[in-house]
């Protein structure tokens, strides 16, 4: 028995073959009907196998990569280097290949997809990276945090290639800040050393993302504004007393920036960074001062007047190029 899904195609063709006996429309508009139905219904086809697809995929990932993690806690001393190289190595091609499958032109469900399968991928381009160095070149620690974010660079910055994917862009940002701390650890040593190297890359990156030169240039400020809090807080153990003022004054200087030009992610950074590095500094000047919690108390009523400032200032976008 044919169904009314199945008749409705022929019983538009043979609607519109009586309107243009009519003369109501012409055979071109007909024709141009039919197609857009057809077309509509093959989209909507299309639509219902979306969130499948997307579903399939990022468990497909994580599958995987469970597996490759599993397998490392278990069973990793008693894998052979060239095993362990051969995992990796096939879990990085596998997650590149699914996601090289999906175009730009592709639903935005498969567009995050292949967004999530190449972060995966460019994380154990980085894992194999870092084992080449460490079991067969036998390597330092910093050589191989070198050697292992420069590869994660490389790979995302290829597949990031400057346009406007998020994932790849933060996977490079990563590669970039952990080859930039193996890179200070291996010449000058010391946690000081290393977190002024990583908050002056964070440093450049707010830079590029505040010129649009690097898409999307909302993350580029979000995530070197983190770069540069984190660089500070790393240089604690060499600088106790510094570190804390260093990640404070970083903060107010991303709050003043943020909104007297309206840039609201670098402000959101900053008053951020401040709620972390505004208690770890009077708690670590004032440890026994009886107005700590007053002073706390006035900081933080501080921090709220400027969060309603900016919430009560028109956003603006961040030119794009």
């Amino acid at each position: 028995m044919t169904s009314q899904r199945d008749r409705r195609p022929d019983d538009l063709a043979g609607a519109l073959q009586r309107a243009v006996e009519a003369q109501i429309l012409n055979a071109d508009q007909a024709q141009a009907v039919l197609a857009a139905e057809r077309t509509r219904g093959k989209a909507s086809d299309d639509d219902r196998r979306l969130p499948v697809t997307e579903a399939l995929g990022y468990l497909g990932g994580l599958l995987a990569l469970s597996g490759a993690v599993t397998l490392a806690i278990q069973y990793w001393r008693d894998v052979p280097t060239a095993g362990r190289l051969g995992l990796f190595a096939v879990v990085a091609v596998a997650t590149w290949l699914v996601g090289a499958r999906i175009d730009d032109g592709s639903a935005s469900a498969l567009i995050r997809l292949r967004g999530a399968l190449w972060f995966a991928s460019s994380a154990v381009v980085a894992a194999l990276a870092g084992q080449v160095a460490q079991d067969v070149a036998h390597a330092g620690s910093s050589t191989v945090w070198l050697l292992a974010g420069a590869a994660a660079a490389i790979h995302a910055g290829l597949l990031w290639r400057l346009r406007d994917r998020p994932a790849q862009h933060l996977a490079c940002l990563a590669g970039v800040l952990a080859a930039t701390a193996g890179g200070a650890a291996d010449t000058a040593g010391g946690p000081a050393a290393v977190g002024l190297a990583v908050a002056a890359v964070g440093a450049a990156w707010v830079v590029a993302g505040w010129l649009a030169v690097l898409p999307p240039p909302v993350l580029a400020l979000v995530g070197g504004g983190v770069a540069v809090l984190a660089g500070a807080g790393i240089t604690v153990d060499d600088w106790p007393d510094a570190a804390p003022l260093l990640g404070l004054a970083a903060a107010a200087v991303f709050v003043a920036v943020g909104v007297a030009t309206v840039r609201t992610p670098l402000t959101v950074v900053g008053l951020a960074g401040g709620f972390g590095y505004l208690p770890w500094t009077v708690g670590h000047f004032f440890a026994d001062s009886l107005g700590v919690p007053l002073a706390m108390l006035l900081c933080g009523i501080a921090l709220l007047a400027v969060t309603l400032v900016v919430l009560r200032r028109p956003s603006r976008d961040v030119p794009a190029r």
